[in-house]
């Protein structure tokens, strides 16, 4: 059954080439963009058992939709600083919603804690959606992309959506698959589609 989130926001009304990380490493994947509309970044804590990356509660789910300031039944909680939330565990922690990407060089930024990651979670497949489903495509954004640190600040990789993209506004960036012996591998994906975060919901639970 697909998991299910509400597509709001608050103050809205409804409508290879592989870095090695060790298994307890801690970064970040920074989500740019230069334009007027929305961009959101999301990552899962899913389970691949060679089947295809599963998530299968909200509570493995890191995204703009799912936080204690729009979830009523606050199934992340808020983080002590009252604008980033986290999964409950603290595997993954969002900071927070930018509504464009024309303000600050990094706009939106998930972190990884992979000491944290529950047992039996081996893949972390990493999102970019246009908010809200059909407000535009990614021909309408400039400068789209991912930049993955380590906790000194290190670029390990930086990745920007081409033109093969501008038709879609949806794109799975990459993903992060954990190797028992040499620990979390982050693998660029390229994968884009239409459809708002349900339907990713819907392709990953």
């Amino acid at each position: 059954m697909p998991l299910e989130l509400d597509l709001t926001k608050k103050g809205e009304t409804p409508k290879k080439l592989s870095l090695n990380l060790s298994k307890p490493a801690r970064f970040t994947v920074e989500l740019y963009w230069d334009s007027e509309h929305d961009l959101d970044g999301h990552a899962l804590l899913c389970t691949n058992d060679g089947s295809g990356a599963k998530a299968s509660t909200l509570d493995h789910v890191c995204s703009t939709y799912n936080c204690v300031k729009t979830n009523d039944q606050g199934v992340l909680p808020v983080n002590a600083d009252g604008k980033s939330f986290s999964t409950v565990e603290g595997a993954l922690t969002h900071s927070g919603d930018a509504r464009n990407g024309q303000i600050a060089d990094v706009d939106e930024i998930i972190t990884i804690d992979g000491a944290k990651v529950p047992a039996g979670i081996n893949e972390i497949p990493i999102f970019v959606t246009i908010h809200p489903h059909k407000a535009a495509t990614f021909a309408e954004v400039k400068t789209a992309g991912i930049r993955i640190k380590d906790d000194g600040g290190r670029i390990l990789g930086d990745y920007e959506l081409t033109a093969n993209f501008a038709q879609f506004d949806a794109v799975q960036m990459g993903t992060l698959t954990l190797d028992p012996s040499t620990g979390w591998v982050y693998t660029p994906i390229g994968v884009g589609f239409n459809g708002d975060f349900k339907y990713i919901l819907e392709n990953f639970s």
